[in-house]
């Protein structure tokens, strides 16, 4: 059996933001604590048991929605049922108005060694534009627990192009994230996905976004400021101190196997892809009723597999080296490709270094039909 990294999805928010298209619900109560033993179930029951893993990650919904010993149990119930690597990294997500020293105390003594804030922006107009429940204060304050809890692994999330947000109010962002000296950043442009309230509101001619040419700049000025500050792009919106980037995140970006438990979660194994059912009362009455969890599945293809390995790879700042893929797949990838990447390279949103392609910095901003022309 292969090393996976493993993932743990808690679907629950104290509130769902106008923006967010993650399984995730505001639900309180029984259910809480219903879904929690139908967690300890689905683990307990895997599988895969036995297996290596080099990486967990806690995401949601929020994980911190859960107490700290809560949290600490599914740990150690993982620990109990795969072999993780003594020097694994275990990433947990957290919403700075949903964090309390204490809590942060308890995950670290658990060993949870990553810390995500998803802070998204420092602005307090932003912020209540966005539907957060925190305040920029309190992201300040989480941070300081978080230090003195112990973590030494700190990424924090924002997001950019938001409502009426200008390259100027971007730029202060940033520049209080980086003051903060995290480990990592994750800075994403936002995206309006369908079953949003933003997606509503902007068919609607009532979410005014800034143009094109300003979203472009302020990915650019992420680019200087990070790099200025020490930090590495290695992903498309992912930067880092030297040796600190996400290693989970990783797995994904290489086409990896990953095995996923709770409310929607996707695992995917030996050219298997498959995903839960989503919502969590189906959920726990599916485990409780020993029935299977899987919502939908699929057995990729030698061809749809490269394809998919490439795609993914491409996100990389370092790309993809082809010659290895022919090996994993035993298919002839460089001369199949040709022709795309040919292509590509004439477009500008490609560069080829025997056998390793990689997306220019203007093809980074054209990920997507680069990924289309691949497909």
């Amino acid at each position: 059996m292969r090393a996976v990294g493993l993932y743990v999805h808690i679907p629950f928010c104290h509130h769902k933001c106008g923006y967010c298209d993650f399984n995730s619900y505001a639900l309180s109560g029984e259910i809480v604590s219903a879904f929690v033993d139908a967690l300890h179930r689905e683990i307990a029951y895997c599988p895969y048991a036995g297996i290596r893993a080099t990486t967990v990650f806690f995401g949601g919904g929020t994980p911190t929605f859960l107490d700290g010993k809560t949290l600490a149990d599914i740990l150690e119930h993982l620990h109990q049922q795969f072999a993780i690597d003594a020097d694994a990294e275990i990433t947990i997500e957290a919403n700075p108005g949903s964090v309390d020293r204490e809590q942060l105390r308890i995950l670290r003594q658990a060993g949870f060694n990553r810390l995500s804030f998803g802070v998204q922006s420092f602005d307090t107009e932003e912020l209540k534009r966005m539907e957060r429940i925190h305040s920029p204060d309190e992201v300040l304050q989480g941070v300081c627990w978080a230090r003195e809890a112990g973590f030494e692994n700190l990424n924090l999330d924002l997001i950019f192009a938001l409502p009426e947000q200008t390259l100027e109010r971007w730029e202060s962002n940033l520049r209080q994230a980086l003051s903060l000296h995290p480990e990592h950043l994750s800075l994403y442009a936002l995206m309006l996905e369908p079953n949003t309230r933003f997606y509503h509101l902007y068919q609607k001619g009532k979410l005014r976004l800034p143009d094109e040419e300003t979203q472009v700049a302020m990915f650019r000025l992420a680019q200087h400021l990070t790099r200025e500050a020490g930090y590495r792009q290695y992903e498309i919106s992912n930067y880092a101190l030297p040796g600190y980037e996400c290693r989970h995140n990783q797995i994904y970006w290489h086409n990896l196997p990953y095995l996923g438990f709770g409310p929607g979660a996707v695992s995917f194994y030996e050219g298997k892809r498959w995903m839960n059912i989503k919502h969590p009362r189906e959920y726990v009455r599916r485990v409780q009723a020993g029935e299977s969890l899987e919502l939908e599945s699929e057995q990729l293809t030698g061809w749809d597999s490269v394809a998919e390995t490439i795609l993914l790879g491409l996100r990389m700042i370092e790309g993809v080296d082809l010659a290895p893929l022919e090996q994993r797949y035993g298919l002839p990838v460089q001369a199949h490709y040709r022709p795309v990447i040919e292509t590509m390279v004439a477009q500008g949103w490609l560069i080829q270094e025997g056998s390793r392609i990689r997306l220019t910095d203007e093809g980074l901003l054209w990920h997507s039909e680069v990924a289309m022309a691949f497909l």
